[in-house]
């Protein structure tokens, strides 16, 4: 037998010498790595454990056992006026009716101070203030009042020579300007000190909520909005478009505001366009558009990149932006869950879970808020 046929089958008997070895040992397993628990990094959704799924790199829970709910949470506060004033009364005695004008109305509503003026019309309320001639530096309220004459062949004012040819050159009225203000206002006068024009809720309710009382009698209750107009009980800008300012463009809308139209799309809100003058809600037209729209301030967790621009369930006209999700984890709101598809608000089904919502605990009167409000469940 050669030296290689030698080596050759040593080979195979250690071979075989070390199978037998081994075969009586047990026989060696590998134990699967654990699956990842609820708070745990992860990259892939099998490295979590059933029921939770990988969302940001952290295995959570992906579905919850709620439903939406088509009831709202709504915060109500009253149903007559007399419900936000508690003991308070709701009108001051008339000894105060003016007391707005008096103690809290230094200028008039409406009047531009700096205004140039030559009559009075042309400060909203105010006085056009006399100004000086140009040529005498005399007090006047109208160029009439800097005319120069010729007198025996000599002007009054400037002393130059004139003639019937030749007449004296008359000044104009210049540096006139609005004087705003109100020749009511006195802080010291007794009434803004009166107790009994102190204590009055001037709160009425309004849509279930106690809002500021912004009706009125006559002009000078709407002093304190800054408003000079009472047009059938309301304090309003305007009632017709000569109280607006027409030479730029503005108009009276019929909530009595001197409204401007707008020029272009810049002047509107996110997804409203300019056509006609006129601010109008259009919707999303692109994905881009929501993300680019919403930036940071999506609310809570939500990340702008899930936005998507779809068709809104009130209108399908109109497009509106929307986050999709496959299951409940990938809402980032607390109060959502995955719904057909979106992600939307949990809804409520009585009033204590809206008291919940609404955080309507402790609640106590005080003198500036003399009523508690409620939480009410509804469709």
């Amino acid at each position: 037998m050669s030296l290689s046929s030698c080596f050759g089958a040593g080979a195979i008997l250690l071979s075989l010498l070390a199978f037998m070895g081994c075969s009586g040992d047990e026989a060696q397993k590998v134990q699967p790595q654990s699956r990842g628990q609820r708070g745990e990094a992860c990259q892939a959704r099998n490295d979590c454990q059933d029921g939770l799924a990988c969302i940001n790199g952290v295995c959570s829970k992906n579905d919850f056992d709620l439903s939406v709910s088509a009831k709202h949470c709504d915060r109500v506060e009253c149903q007559v006026t007399g419900d936000c004033c508690g003991d308070k009364p709701t009108e001051a005695p008339a000894k105060c009716a003016a007391r707005a004008s008096v103690c809290d109305t230094p200028n008039l509503p409406g009047c531009n101070q700096v205004a140039a003026c030559t009559d009075d019309g042309d400060c909203d309320g105010g006085v056009c203030q006399p100004g000086r001639c140009s040529n005498s530096l005399g007090m006047c309220t109208s160029d009439t009042q800097c005319a120069d004459t010729c007198l025996s062949g000599f002007c009054a004012i400037s002393f130059q020579q004139c003639s019937d040819r030749l007449p004296c050159p008359s000044g104009v009225c210049q540096n006139r300007a609005c004087d705003c203000s109100n020749p009511d206002y006195n802080r010291f006068d007794p009434i803004c000190q009166d107790p009994d024009c102190a204590d009055v809720c001037v709160l009425k309710c309004e849509d279930e909520r106690c809002v500021p009382d912004n009706s009125c009698e006559e002009a000078s209750d709407c002093f304190r909005q800054n408003l000079q107009i009472c047009d059938a009980g309301r304090c309003v800008e305007c009632v017709d478009d000569e109280d607006c300012d027409t030479g730029m463009g503005e108009s009276c809308s019929p909530g009595g505001r001197c409204d401007k139209p707008c020029e272009s799309n810049e002047e509107c809100p996110f997804f409203h366009e300019c056509q006609s003058g006129e601010c109008v809600e259009t919707g999303c037209r692109s994905d881009r558009e929501c993300v680019l729209a919403a930036g940071e301030a999506v609310a809570s967790a939500d990340d702008a990149r899930l936005l998507k621009c779809l068709p809104s369930e009130l209108d399908p006209d109109i497009k509106t932006c929307k986050v999709p999700c496959e299951n409940d984890g990938a809402c980032g709101s607390q109060l959502q869950i995955c719904d057909d598809g979106y992600c939307r608000f949990i809804g409520c089904e009585d009033n204590e879970e809206c008291r919940a919502y609404l955080g309507l605990a402790e609640q106590m009167t005080t003198p500036e808020r003399p009523f508690v409000p409620k939480a009410v469940c509804r469709e």
